[in-house]
């Protein structure tokens, strides 16, 4: 292996050299770790080895699993190769974070040559929950069967651990891994976060809220996951026929956008007046519903070619294009939000995505959504772009509208 000289931690964010990361111990009598918890295997500097490499715990075992040194906190091999590309996705609770997640995952792979990228899973026991989703609404035995995904737990294990450092707690955040590349340029390990919504709510006193969090201060491109048809002005005027679950969600969306980015400046001890440049992309959820009256029919026509991938800068100036049209679109009813974004960051893009392609359905009493109608539309996008601006750090003057 070529390791590389220094690793930052994808849970708390301490930096160390490759020398000092720890094994996890595989033997029944080593499963209480000080730090994990009690119900994690002991964390150990590995000093024996057998004849392949492997490390030995304590009993002997042979030891595969590695973990940060400071918050014990298991991470994929690969990042002691190549570096990390973290980025966050933030939004008010409802939003739709989970569902463009999951679909904008499984599209990216099966678009990813045509789009001149590449995608693959490292280790796949990290990115269990992503792989659940994925079968959910993709993978369902019956198309009539009912796919709503459970919503993110605030301090549910499933995207949070609980870790103990000199004494206090912190809530260590379980990111996605996968091992992405733009073309020919090197790869890289894209560490995705998902915060349940309520993270992010204005005057919010959610125990462990700061550290499970903080991964705001590393981010190289934040995803904002913004509702329209959670604003009364935009469903009255772009989809007066919608129905079903989230209209009456958070309206002051702006408030959350606004709450995010206080949160980076303080983590990375910037100007609180000045914009941001770290790279915005407001993902604009059920596009399927609205699209085609704030749009037109031809939004979501980025097509890869069928004998080459799409350069990045193809895919960079048509996703522009669009992106100009959906931010004048937002504009028009809901201006604060966009003011607020414009003010607050010199580097921001408008992708309108529809994860599921269609509207819950009404069925006993409750609105659901069946296996069989789901189709996605631009769900990729928003990584996508979220890559390639990570790569190669597009200007801000070729992403902002005056």
């Amino acid at each position: 292996m070529t390791l590389r000289k220094s690793i930052i931690c994808p849970a708390c964010w301490r930096e160390f050299p490759p020398g000092m990361v720890k094994f996890i111990a595989t033997s029944e009598r080593f499963q209480a770790d000080p730090i994990a918890g009690p119900g994690e295997p002991l964390r150990f500097r590995a000093m024996r080895f057998d004849s392949l490499g492997n490390a030995l715990d304590p009993g002997d075992s042979r030891c595969s699993g590695i973990a940060c040194p400071h918050c014990h906190s298991e991470f994929p091999r690969v990042l002691l190769e190549l570096p990390p590309m973290p980025i966050s996705i933030v939004g008010a609770p409802g939003s739709g974070k989970t569902n463009l997640l999951a679909s904008g995952l499984w599209r990216m792979a099966q678009r990813a040559a045509d789009l001149g990228c590449s995608i693959t899973d490292p280790e796949p026991r990290f990115n269990t929950i992503v792989h659940r989703n994925e079968d959910m609404l993709f993978s369902a035995d019956r198309v009539d069967s009912d796919v709503t995904l459970p919503k993110t737990d605030v301090g549910g294990a499933e995207l949070y651990r609980t870790v103990h450092i000199n004494g206090t707690s912190e809530m260590a955040p379980r990111p996605a891994f996968f091992v992405v590349g733009i073309g020919s340029e090197p790869k890289s390990v894209l560490v995705l976060y998902d915060n349940a919504g309520e993270h992010f709510m204005p005057g919010s006193r959610i125990a462990g809220s700061d550290s499970a969090t903080r991964h705001l201060e590393r981010s190289v491109v934040i995803i904002v996951v913004f509702d329209p048809l959670q604003d009364r002005r935009f469903r009255q005027r772009f989809a007066p026929h919608a129905v079903g679950v989230g209209m009456d969600g958070h309206q002051r969306q702006e408030l959350v956008f606004s709450e995010a980015i206080a949160k980076v400046r303080r983590l990375r001890s910037l100007s609180p007046s000045d914009p941001i440049d770290i790279p915005i992309i407001v993902a604009l959820t059920k596009a399927d519903v609205w699209g085609m009256s704030a749009l037109g029919d031809s939004w979501a026509k980025v097509q890869g070619a069928s004998a080459k991938a799409l350069s990045s800068s193809e895919v960079l100036a048509q996703l522009k294009c669009v992106s100009d049209a959906a931010r004048a679109a937002v504009s028009s009813v809901a201006s604060e939000f966009t003011n607020t974004v414009k003010s607050q960051a010199s580097n921001s893009w408008f992708v309108p995505v529809s994860a599921l392609g269609t509207s819950p359905e009404m069925r006993d009493g409750r609105y659901v959504i069946s296996a069989g109608s789901i189709r996605p539309c631009w769900s990729e996008m928003p990584f996508v772009l979220a890559m390639y601006l990570a790569g190669s750090r597009a200007s801000p003057s070729g992403a902002v509208v005056d």
